[in-house]
C-alpha cells in the first residue's frame, strides 16, 4: 500500500470505529473489523495485489487458492495494565494448521497447506509490538509445544531463546507458511499508539474456510467496493473470498467437517 491508500484506509478505519466499535477500550489487546469488503476499497486493493498472490500461488503450487477468511482488519492497543507483564499463552501456528482440523499433528513436507498473508498499514517495530515469531519453525512441521506457553514469552531465554519480532514497514506485506510459530504481543506495544493491520489467511481451495464466508461474500457483490475495483481486482476477489470450497484432489489429508463463525475479535493474533 502507498502513502495515500494508508492514509484513506485510517480513515475509514476511524470512522468504523466510532461508529460501530464504541464499546472497545483504548488501550491493552487486540480487536479486528470483519466486514471491510463492503466498506473499503483499499482492503480490497491490497488484499487482491497481483505480485503477492502471484508470490502465494508459487509458494502452495497452485493456481486454485482461497482466503480462509475475509480479509480481516486488526488494531493493536497501545500496552497499559499489560506493559511490562509477561502474559502466558498466544503461541500458535495458524489455519489450516489449527487443532481439529486434520488429525495430525504432525505433516509431511508436502502438500502446503497455507500462508499467512498480513498487510502492514502501521510499520511492524519493536515498540509497537510487531508480531514475535521463531525464524524456521515452519520446518518443524509441527504446532509449538507446551513449554512455548507457559511462564509467558522472554525473548532470547529459555524456550524462547530463538524469538524475534516481525519488522517491517508500512504498506508492507508479509507473508509466511501457516506452520511458522507465532504471537501476538499486546505487552510490548509501549508507542502509546495504535498498530493496524489487514490479516489474509490463505489456502489452496479445497481446505474448507477458517470461518463462514458467505454473509461478507454476498453483501460484496453489492457494495460501492465490488464497483470500484478494477476487473482484475474483482474477479480475485470473487475468486479468493465469495466462491464455494472446492473438491479436494486425491491424496490430500483429510479434514474435519467443523467450521466456525468470523468472531468480532480474536485474542491470539498478531
Amino acid at each position: 500500500m502507498d502513502d495515500a491508500a494508508i492514509a484513506r484506509l485510517k480513515a475509514d478505519v476511524s470512522r468504523e470505529r466510532a461508529e460501530r466499535y464504541t464499546d472497545e477500550s483504548s488501550h491493552d489487546g487486540v480487536f479486528w473489523m470483519v466486514d471491510s469488503l463492503i466498506w473499503s476499497v483499499e482492503v480490497a486493493r491490497a488484499a487482491s495485489h497481483p505480485a503477492a498472490l502471484w508470490i502465494i500461488r508459487e509458494y502452495l503450487g497452485t493456481e486454485e487458492i482461497h482466503f480462509c477468511h475475509q480479509p480481516v482488519i486488526t488494531t493493536m492497543k497501545p500496552a497499559d495494565r499489560l506493559a511490562g507483564t509477561f502474559p502466558e499463552q498466544g503461541w500458535h501456528a495458524d489455519y489450516p494448521y489449527h487443532p481439529d482440523v486434520f488429525s495430525e499433528d504432525y505433516w509431511p513436507e508436502y502438500p502446503l497447506l497455507g500462508v499467512q498473508f498480513n498487510i502492514c498499514v502501521d510499520a511492524f517495530r519493536s515498540d509497537n509490538a510487531g508480531t514475535q515469531y521463531v525464524p524456521g519453525s515452519h520446518r518443524s512441521r509441527k504446532r509449538p509445544p507446551s513449554e512455548f506457553n507457559t511462564g509467558g514469552t522472554r525473548m532470547g531465554q529459555g524456550p524462547h531463546a530463538e524469538v524475534r519480532q516481525l519488522l517491517a514497514p508500512a504498506g508492507a506485506a508479509i507473508i509466511y507458511d501457516s506452520l511458522t510459530w507465532h504471537r501476538a504481543c499486546p505487552e510490548l506495544n509501549t508507542s502509546g499508539r495504535d498498530r493496524i493491520a489487514i490479516l489474509n489467511a490463505v489456502a489452496p481451495s479445497h481446505i474448507r474456510p477458517m470461518f463462514d464466508k458467505s454473509r461478507i461474500g454476498k453483501a460484496f457483490a453489492d457494495s460501492p467496493v465490488a464497483r470500484s475495483l478494477t476487473e482484475r481486482e474483482r474477479a480475485e476477489i470473487e475468486r479468493l473470498c465469495c466462491t464455494p470450497t472446492r473438491p479436494a484432489p486425491p491424496g490430500m489429508p483429510r479434514l474435519n467437517p467443523r467450521r466456525g463463525k468470523m468472531p468480532r475479535r480474536l485474542a491470539d493474533t498478531g
